[in-house]
Parts: structure tokens; C-alpha cells; sequence
């Protein structure tokens, strides 16, 4: 079996899972990296590697193609060693998607005891578990309609390879030690021994840090950049080509929220919320009852005259949507209830007030003062003219002028219009039921009419169907960071539905 293991090293999780065929074709291209210097200052060991968690972004040719977030934690045997990650690369002629989570359970000296992997590379799943025995590393392989256990021997101490840039630091540094390290290959359930060398201290971003490379990848180096007290702060393949850099907790978040909402590939995958069994005809459903498990403690639940959620233990919430019985009739004076004026306002995403906003309005209003119609009339418009793409976030105008944009811009065209036409209208985050894929992050939009009416400018539904389950109010990065927090975290169950 080719290895195209996706390893996640301690602040590092990345993707050799990526780098197998891309590194292939570029070997023609390969040259000798200068030399590098060296001291002769020696570390002494760690006592334990960095608790806490760190972010990191992913790029290929300098731009952004994934992201890692890695969180270890001290344990009465040693430590447990967390990571998310997901990628997409595409490069000479091929393309290739993969993410993973990944637990392992390690000794004081990050030994590996034992581990849970899922993963899925190309859309193909695979979870794995396993657990070190005295001779032996027991593996249990599970894919689609096979499960097989593994036995394989061991002639000393294994470790996952999320602790693979911080072993050299628990033990005496100095510069041209090399290390040799047996690693658990999880894509290729095999042991892997990879060669570690401590080229020597430098400075990075002021900072002083060790300059380590290891041999994971053939005929191509493999250079990391960690600080004294364990912390990658940066990784490169072949000078820059592939890179992870260390990011700060609340940009890495904002990105993952706005990926996840935009249905980027490179989350696709991670992004998709296991769903217990498919739901038949959503977009008739009058309500659906689900309960998420995983949903963190600290974030709040939103309620409303559309949907009800109550927390029931720990992170298990139950939400209920029902968009069969309207709360309050829809009446020409129903609009004028006191709601906050924000609601009417322009901001840097949404151009109430721009001429090209106000004109495209009132052609697609002419004449019409009731509220109903006035919504049914602007989401049709925005549906019927705005083709979805996984484009990043864009203004209103761009939109109109490229006539495509992901769930986000087809929410924010349409608040600049309703807004325009003085409709209170509000940005909505969640999830919603998509035929063939399960739950995935939206947006969306409430206007409102008396109450506040959920509707749907991609799919041009009004109101939105009852699979739309409300997580996030308002489009700032702060409004939607929160989302960062479940995406990859949270499971569904069908509760109850109604047609």
C-alpha cells in the first residue's frame, strides 16, 4: 500500500495524505537547499510538551487551502493528544481532499497507549482504533462494509505522529543530533521510522527557535520551526512550497466558520454533520424535531416564534422547527412593529443605501407595498438570477455584477435589497438539510412581517424549509465564530417529523 499517511504533528496537523502523488511530479523540479548554519547551543529536556491548544492555517503555493487545530491535554497517564484537520490540494493535473480526527492517549514520555482516527481521503472514510500491548500494537480497520484487525510487532516504544516535532525537545538537544523515531503510519496502518536531525538555533520573527527536518516525505525535506517550549510555529515542504503556519485562535476560527458556510472542498468532508438516518422530502416538511450531541456547553441556544431548543444533559440540545403554523398574519401595517433599527442599516457587507442596491429594488418591486410579497418577490429575484458557487465572501455588488456567490452572498444581496425597501431583515447562520449530502453550515436570512419569517435566498424558499436550524444571528466574524466551535464537533438524531 502506497503511503499517503495524513499525519497530524504536535502543532502541526498536515498532510502527507496530500503530498504523495503532488511530490511525484515535482521531482524534476527539486534543487538542493542551501546550507544551513548551525550552533552549538544545547536545550536541556522538557519536562512536558505545551498544554493548551493551537491553530494552524495550511497553504499550497502560498495560498490557503486548509487548516489544523491541535489541543493536548494532561491526563493521570500522560497526556491525550487531539487534532482536526482538513485539506484540499490540487496541483499537476490532480486533485485530492482530506481530513481527519484524531485522539491518542500518550505515556509521560509521549509513548503511544492507544488512539482513535477517522479519517477520509478522497471521499473514502476509515476509523481506526488501536492499543499498545507488551509485543505488539493491536489495530481494529474499519471502511466501508469491511473491518479487519491488525497485529503489529513492536521492537521498542511507538509514537503517533502528532507528537513527531516535539520528541527531539524531550530529549537533550543539540545542533546536529539526529533521532531516529518509530511512527504509527495511520492511512497506511504500519510502522514507519522517521528520521529526525536538529539543524541548529535561528531566529524566526524575532523570536528564537530549533530548526528541525525529517525525512517524511521522499527525496523531498521537510523543515519544522518550533520554540523552547515544544510549539511548532512553522512547517515547510520543499522552501515554502507547502506550508503551515501557526495562526491566532480567533482568525483560525472566523475562517473555518466562513469556509464551513461557504462549503469550500476543503471542508467538505469535515464539514457534513452525521446525520442517524436520511430524511425524505425535506422541503415539504411542516416541522422536524433533532437532537445535536456535541454542542458546547458554553455557547447559547436561540429560540424564537419559528424554533424552539432547549439544552437536555451536558452537550446534547434539541431543536425544534416548525414553519407550518405562521405565529401572526401578514398585514401591510405588520411591518411598522417596533423591532431595533439596526435592522434597517447599512454596513460594510451590507449596501442598503448604494444606488446600484436601491435601483435593482425598486425594479424588482415595482408597485408592491405588501411585506409578503415584497419578501416572496426578492427571494425568487436573488434565487432565479444568483447561481451558487463555493466563491469567498463578496459584497453585494459583486454579486449582482458576476451573478454567483455562495449561501452568504446570495443572504447578504438580499438584505441590501429587503433593507433597501425598508423590511427589517436580519443574517442567519445554521444548518440545513441538503438531499444526498446531510446537514451542512448555511446562511440565510428573517425578515420581518409582523414576526420574523425565516426565508431562503439561495434555494428561494419562503419560508425556509423546517431542516434550516438557526445556531447564529448577525454576518460579523464575531457573530459567526462560534460556529468554528461545532463544525466537525457535532452529530444529528431525528427526533420527530412532520409533513
Amino acid at each position: 500500500m502506497s503511503s499517503f499517511t495524513f499525519t497530524t504533528r504536535c502543532g502541526s496537523a498536515f498532510l502527507s495524505a496530500m503530498l504523495g502523488p503532488v511530490l511525484l511530479c515535482f521531482l524534476v523540479l527539486v534543487s538542493l537547499l542551501a546550507p544551513l548554519a548551525v550552533s552549538a547551543r544545547t536545550l536541556s529536556p522538557l519536562t512536558g510538551p505545551p498544554v493548551g491548544e493551537r491553530w494552524f492555517g495550511i497553504y499550497f503555493n502560498d495560498e490557503r487551502t486548509g487548516f489544523a487545530h491541535l489541543k493536548i491535554h494532561e491526563t493521570p497517564e500522560g497526556y491525550l493528544v487531539e487534532s482536526d484537520s482538513s485539506v484540499k490540494m490540487s496541483g499537476f493535473g490532480f486533485s485530492r481532499e482530506a481530513s481527519a480526527r484524531e485522539r491518542y492517549q500518550v505515556n509521560r514520555d509521549l509513548s503511544l497507549r492507544s488512539f482513535e482516527v477517522s479519517q477520509t481521503i478522497d471521499g473514502s472514510p476509515m476509523n481506526l482504533t488501536g492499543q499498545v500491548g507488551e509485543k505488539a500494537l493491536s489495530v481494529t480497520t474499519e471502511t466501508k462494509g469491511n473491518r479487519r484487525v491488525k497485529t503489529l510487532p513492536l521492537k521498542g516504544r511507538v509514537y503517533p505522529p502528532a507528537v513527531l516535532n516535539l520528541y527531539p525537545l524531550m530529549q537533550k538537544v543539540t545542533a546536529g543530533k539526529k533521532f531516529r523515531v518509530t511512527m504509527f503510519d495511520p492511512e497506511a496502518v504500519a510502522l514507519k521510522e522517521v528520521r529526525i536531525t536538529a539543524l541548529g538555533f535561528e531566529t524566526l520573527d524575532g523570536q528564537e527557535v530549533l530548526h528541525l527536518r525529517n525525512n517524511l516525505y521522499p527525496f523531498v525535506d521537510n523543515d519544522i520551526w518550533v520554540d523552547f517550549s515544544g510549539n511548532t510555529l512553522r512547517e515547510s515542504v520543499r522552501d515554502g512550497w507547502i506550508e503551515t503556519k501557526v495562526e491566532r485562535a480567533d482568525d483560525a476560527r472566523v475562517f473555518l466558520a466562513e469556509a464551513a458556510l461557504s462549503k469550500k472542498d476543503l471542508l467538505l468532508d469535515f464539514g457534513r454533520v452525521p446525520l442517524d438516518k436520511p430524511l425524505e422530502q425535506p422541503a415539504t416538511l411542516r416541522s422536524l424535531t433533532v437532537e445535536l450531541t456535541g454542542f458546547a456547553e458554553n455557547l447559547p441556544l436561540i429560540s424564537d416564534s419559528v424554533q424552539k431548543s432547549e439544552r437536555l444533559e451536558g452537550t446534547l440540545v434539541r431543536f425544534t422547527v416548525d414553519v407550518g403554523t405562521p405565529p401572526a398574519a401578514c398585514t401591510p401595517s405588520a411591518v411598522e412593529s417596533p423591532v431595533p433599527q439596526n435592522y434597517l442599516e447599512a454596513t460594510d457587507r451590507i449596501l442598503t443605501d448604494n444606488p446600484g442596491i436601491v435601483q435593482r429594488k425598486n425594479e424588482i418591486l415595482a408597485a408592491t407595498k405588501d411585506p409578503r410579497q415584497m419578501v416572496e418577490k426578492l427571494v425568487s429575484w436573488v434565487a432565479e438570477n444568483i447561481t451558487e458557487s463555493s466563491t469567498d465572501s463578496q459584497s453585494p455588488l459583486e454579486t449582482l455584477e458576476k451573478r454567483t456567490g455562495s449561501c452568504q452572498s446570495h443572504a447578504r444581496l438580499y438584505l441590501s435589497l429587503a433593507r433597501a425597501a425598508g423590511l427589517p431583515t436580519r443574517f442567519v447562520s445554521g444548518l440545513v438539510y441538503v438531499e444526498g449530502k446531510g446537514f451542512l453550515y448555511h446562511s440565510w436570512a428573517e425578515s420581518y412581517v409582523g414576526y420574523w419569517l425565516p426565508v431562503d435566498p439561495t434555494f428561494g424558499e419562503v419560508p425556509a424549509n423546517a431542516t434550516h436550524i438557526k445556531l447564529a444571528e448577525g454576518d460579523a466574524p464575531g457573530d459567526l465564530a462560534p460556529l468554528a466551535v461545532l463544525v466537525g464537533v457535532i452529530r444529528a438524531r431525528v427526533v420527530a417529523v412532520n409533513y
